[in-house]
């Protein structure tokens, strides 16, 4: 009795320290919801084992502690699973876990109160607990909305262990003998209290720990990212773009796929800043990274290389392809941004290269592209210019022999 008792006082204080950790994680960690709810279920957790100490310790034969145990770990391990889907950026469905915790409460407290089928709520309780750890991993495999890509690995073979665990320990408790709330005499029984105070406790620590290892990624993932992000537009900004394109242009020149790289440059945009302010030239930035993600493909990368200046990476794409999807950008930017005054469009000028062999670097198509980009100016802006796929030197700046190919421009409207 005394041995069970401070195993259950363990217990109580390490469920605390989990609940207080992820408590702390969530005030520091951006607040995100699911460190909230996932303290509040190892705060759930501390209060089932400790009305477990009080019945082992002070009240073996209260009924209402068994009914409190069981509502504790019934909404423990329903916060779990909520918390889970909440990082997943999956529909919480309140309702149906709320439902199911509520049905199986009330069989709970109808057989505790009629000190009847002592198995059977037994069993309910650890069943129902087995259902929210395979939601719980599910969820590990479904893609975030924010980017967070589901999480395979440890974690979830963590989860699908330990819900395969209880559910033998529901089938076991199954097996006990009705009647006796704690029938210690029987062998089946004894080996299902001692399954439960060995597995279950490892188990529910071992996804507190995950739980916190999970949020500690998330946030250096958000890091990596707002590293890499530029914070007017949202996009990649040069850094992140390179980072990302090297591995697109690797791909396809290991698979003899097609790629074609473009740089972007918003015409006189220095005349926009002068005459309007910077303020609605930065509209103007968002109003053309957003036009530019509107009409892409998800595939396609897209950067800010500062300034006005921005860049794409179009895998699987060939020259003729790229140049039709940088004029259905051109042709629509001008009606993307808000009207400067009666006699001042905005338009944009493109340059494209594309990937010539195996040898070819992103600072090779890069450097096409810019002078494509210095072509596209030259003949007359609002164009897109097709880079040959060697480098021009920079002071061959006959342009009637510079080999590229300008699309027609449209008429406004």
């Amino acid at each position: 009795m005394e041995s069970a008792a401070v195993i259950l006082f363990g217990l109580v204080a390490t469920s605390l320290l989990l609940s207080i950790a992820l408590a702390v994680a969530w005030r520091t960690f951006g607040r995100e919801a699911h460190a909230a709810l996932w303290s509040l279920a190892y705060g759930l957790s501390a209060a089932n084992w400790a009305a477990n100490l009080l019945k082992v310790w002070l009240l073996p034969a209260d009924s209402g502690l068994t009914l409190i145990s069981a509502i504790c770990s019934i909404g423990s391990f329903s916060l779990i699973a909520l918390g889970f889907r909440r990082r997943a950026g999956l529909r919480l469905r309140w309702d149906a876990i709320l439902a199911a915790a509520s049905v199986t409460v009330l069989f709970v407290g109808t057989a505790v109160l009629r000190s009847s089928e002592a198995g059977f709520t037994r069993a309910l309780v650890v069943l129902f607990c087995a259902a929210m750890l395979v939601v719980s991993a599910m969820s590990l495999r479904a893609g975030g909305r924010d980017g967070r890509l589901a999480t395979g690995g440890a974690a979830f073979w963590m989860l699908v262990l330990f819900a395969i665990y209880t559910t033998a320990l529901g089938v076991l408790a199954l097996c006990t003998p009705a009647g006796s709330a704690y029938p210690t005499e029987d062998p089946i029984f004894r080996l299902y209290r001692l399954m439960m105070l060995m597995g279950v406790p490892t188990g529910l620590f071992g996804v507190g720990l995950f739980a916190m290892f999970l949020l500690a990624a998330d946030l250096a993932e958000g890091m990596r990212r707002l590293a890499g992000s530029d914070p007017l537009t949202g996009i990649l900004n040069r850094r992140g773009f390179e980072q990302a394109a090297l591995p697109l242009i690797a791909q396809a020149q290991r698979k003899g796929r097609p790629l074609a790289v473009v740089i972007a440059d918003i015409d006189r945009f220095k005349a926009v800043n002068d005459r309007f302010g910077h303020a609605l030239g930065d509209i103007a930035l968002q109003r053309f990274a957003n036009h530019v993600n509107s009409v892409i493909r998800g595939s396609d990368l897209f950067g800010r290389l500062g300034g006005e200046e921005f860049v794409l990476v179009l895998p699987d794409t060939g020259d003729r392809a790229a140049m039709e999807a940088m004029d259905r950008v051109r042709a629509g930017f001008p009606a993307a941004v808000p009207e400067l005054g009666l006699d001042y469009r905005i338009t944009a000028s493109f340059g494209v290269a594309v990937l010539a062999g195996r040898h070819d670097t992103l600072a090779d198509m890069m450097q096409r592209a810019d002078q494509a980009l210095y072509a596209s100016k030259m003949g007359g802006r609002d164009r897109i210019t097709l880079a040959p796929s060697r480098f021009v030197p920079a002071d061959y700046d006959r342009l009637p022999e510079f080999e590229y190919v300008a699309m027609p421009r449209r008429a406004a409207g």
